[in-house]
């Protein structure tokens, strides 16, 4: 299957993507909907993966929101590009690690042609600057329909992760790429991009692009 539709949500309550991505997993399960890339922000939220442990969240100041993808606590916020990735695994013939390696792939060839060096790191999920995290990565699966996906710190309130310990590591490892590179990247820059090499390391030939306005579930 190599046809995507892409959403740009813009500024989206958390609650309300997560009702969109269980709407568009059953669309995709049978067959009413392709596979399908979500691209929004959020106001500020924290969620808590399968793997958060207690001590993760260390102010509780901000809603929190448990949630059933992988990985642990997390910030979201204006100024960080999430991801949302509806993708049929049997039809796209592909497996849930080699999803995650493309994903991979996507960010990191985004972030190159930012000049920004980045890359995997053995048993450290996401994505890394040396030793600066600046993507994460937490999905789930429903009857081989993949949902939730990543987010890449792009203008991102650093200091808000202060609240948590980002998959469990000290609030100090985040990283964002206008921080990185002292310079201001327009979100439409990095969605452009995001979109256009994701389509390139997923092989998919024809793409459909909606608006926020024109979506609906």
């Amino acid at each position: 299957m190599n046809r995507l539709n892409i959403i740009d949500l813009g500024l989206t309550e958390y609650q309300r993507a997560l009702d969109i991505q269980k709407t568009l997993v059953k669309k995709r399960l049978d067959d009413s909907v392709t596979d399908t890339l979500l691209l929004l922000e959020h106001p500020h939220v924290i969620t808590l993966g399968r793997q958060t442990k207690p001590g993760d969240v260390l102010d509780n100041s901000m809603p929190i929101v448990e949630i059933d993808r992988g990985g642990s606590a997390t910030y979201h916020g204006p100024g960080q590009l999430i991801g949302y990735v509806i993708i049929d695994l049997r039809r796209k013939g592909i497996s849930v690690p080699t999803l995650i390696t493309k994903i991979h792939e996507s960010l990191i060839r985004t972030l190159s042609e930012l000049d920004i060096k980045a890359e995997r790191k053995r048993k450290k999920p996401g994505i890394w600057i040396e030793q600066k995290k600046i993507a994460s990565i937490g999905l789930s699966v429903r009857n081989w329909i993949t949902y939730h996906g990543f987010s890449l710190n792009v203008d991102t309130d650093l200091d808000k992760f202060k609240i948590i310990r980002p998959c469990g590591f000290d609030s100090q490892i985040m990283t964002s790429i206008n921080y990185n590179k002292k310079k201001k990247h327009s979100m439409e820059i990095i969605k452009s991009s995001i979109i256009r090499n994701f389509v390139d390391v997923f092989e998919y030939y024809k793409i459909e692009k909606k608006l926020k306005a024109s979506y609906s579930n």
